[in-house]
């Protein structure tokens, strides 16, 4: 096999596949590490941004589309000036709550987070009481997995959230002290509860797909918090949410590399605003406040783009779990 052919074995192997590619970058970035050392700020900071640009923020800068085609299929009307206002008004809300009570409001942000990453890492599960359990505590798993093994830099930021909150602090510590029984009690949780949904409503399940879930979960534990969590969230997740709105848009080209990237490209006006919006309100902050106070700020903006992005996934996730 010429060198040609090889290259265009692999592309389109990594189209359908991406995660793939996300094992072969952790994977390289785990080696970096053992053979030069400690990865960098500036290096995290340009890995996270690749990501965010790649996969992150695309996949969330597509709602306004699936609403508008959810709308359509509903036979309603739909009214963009309506949906940035409705958008808008669920993050102000939300945000009015982290300045009243920013404790409730952590505790909220990893409740729709664990749901959200359940919803993603299980799409095709049944929309019945005992998997929806499974979702929650499955993608509760991932979150608690990534933060309780970088609890020495997790630690600040919830400072920064909780604002001192003693409560939330002693259980965090809890959390951390006692992280190696709590992850494996975890997942032995999550192992028990999947057998018995399975045995009401059976699920098939995609080995393939579960050992890249787990292969990147297993990188993340050699990486810093930063990109550990990008390596899951825009490596692993943002793609996987990618694929399923790219379903739901239903585009017809006959090669699945021009369908993903013209509807890749569809994302990118939003994209590029929301980028811009993060580096300005990083230079801004980063002259105002240090690393210790601008991350909590930084994770406080996503957490309000990420409750009504959570809300359109879900009606997503639903309608195409219903039509299976």
């Amino acid at each position: 096999m010429s060198l040609y052919k090889a290259i265009g074995v692999l592309f389109r192997f990594l189209v359908k596949r991406p995660s793939v590619g996300t094992i072969g970058i952790g994977l390289s970035l785990v080696v970096y590490q053992h053979l030069v050392g400690q990865l960098g700020l500036s290096t995290q900071l340009v890995f996270c941004g690749l990501f965010l640009v790649l996969s992150g923020i695309p996949h969330g800068a597509l709602d306004h589309l699936l609403e508008q085609e959810r709308a359509s299929r509903l036979g309603h009307s739909f009214s963009m000036l309506s949906f940035i206002a409705n958008y808008l008004a669920t993050a102000g809300l939300y945000g009015l709550l982290w300045l009243l009570v920013p404790t409730l409001s952590l505790l909220l942000f990893l409740l729709i987070s664990a749901w959200h990453f359940g919803e993603t890492d299980l799409p095709n599960a049944p929309h019945t009481r005992q998997w929806s359990l499974v979702r929650l505590l499955s993608g509760g798993f991932v979150l608690a997995f990534i933060l309780l093994n970088h609890a020495s830099e997790a630690t600040p930021i919830i400072i920064g959230l909780v604002r001192q909150n003693e409560t939330a602090l002693q259980t965090w510590q809890w959390m951390t002290n006692h992280s190696g029984l709590l992850l494996r009690a975890w997942f032995t949780q999550v192992l028990i509860l999947s057998m018995l949904a399975s045995a009401h409503r059976s699920l098939a399940v995609n080995g393939w797909r579960l050992i890249r879930l787990l292969s990147i979960l297993a990188l993340t534990f050699y990486l810093p918090l930063l990109p550990a969590f990008m390596l899951y969230f825009g490596g692993w997740h943002s793609l996987n949410s990618f694929d399923t709105i790219r379903q739901y848009l239903r585009a017809n080209e006959h090669s699945l590399s021009t369908e993903i990237w013209n509807v890749w490209t569809k994302s990118v006006p939003l994209t590029g605003l929301a980028f811009a919006f993060l580096l300005i309100g990083g230079v801004l902050y980063d002259q105002l406040f240090s690393l210790t106070e601008l991350i909590p700020i930084l994770f406080i903006f996503l957490s309000l783009i990420t409750l009504p992005h959570v809300r359109v996934m879900h009606r997503i996730f639903s309608v195409a779990s219903a039509s299976k």
